[in-house]
């Protein structure tokens, strides 16, 4: 009879770590697709910005984008104090991609995007936002980021005009967002 109990508890660790192994391999890929299409979306934001004369930098849009990601972040179980410098992280590399863009948009004209409406581009990166949350929040339930985790990362992130600080900076935050106690 111990000898029974003894293989189900081998065997349910065994299916637990596999488990855990699983959510954590789809919740890096989930994460990396997420990271990297909202970093393509920033050109289309920039082809709108460029297009109606507006800075890169929009300082109110910037608090509600917070604001979201802070209540996406609550709903995801994380601790949203620790996902703002991850957020700001995300700000400065959109437009950091965003200046580069108008940069070689000022180079060469004709290699300008084909301009959206920017009310469409920023659905698009509200639902790439609560992807974000969501996989950080899977991911963290598996553990913290290993290191072997933030490589993959960071091989995984190649959006163009994505630099390696602005990976860096990136990886950083999110190495410190926390879930929820």
């Amino acid at each position: 009879m111990m000898h029974s109990f003894a293989i189900f508890l081998s065997s349910l660790f065994m299916c637990s770590t596999v488990f855990a192994s699983s959510v954590t391999s789809v919740s890096l890929e989930e994460l990396s697709s997420a990271l990297n299409e909202r970093m393509l979306l920033m050109p289309a934001v920039a082809g709108y910005k460029a297009q109606h004369h507006l800075p890169v930098e929009d300082l109110s849009r910037e608090k509600v984008v917070i604001d979201g990601m802070r209540q996406n972040a609550q709903d995801a179980g994380l601790a949203s104090d620790t996902v703002v410098p991850f957020v700001h992280a995300l700000m400065n590399a959109g437009k950091a991609i965003q200046y580069r863009c108008l940069a070689d948009w000022l180079a060469t004209p004709q290699a300008r995007v084909h301009v959206t409406e920017l009310a469409d581009t920023r659905q698009k990166i509200q639902q790439t936002d609560n992807r974000l949350m969501t996989a950080i929040s899977q991911r963290l339930m598996a553990g913290s980021f290993t290191e072997a985790d933030m490589a993959w990362l960071i091989s995984q992130m190649t959006a163009p005009g994505l630099s390696a600080a602005d990976k860096n900076n990136l990886l950083s935050a999110l190495s410190r967002i926390e879930r929820a106690s």
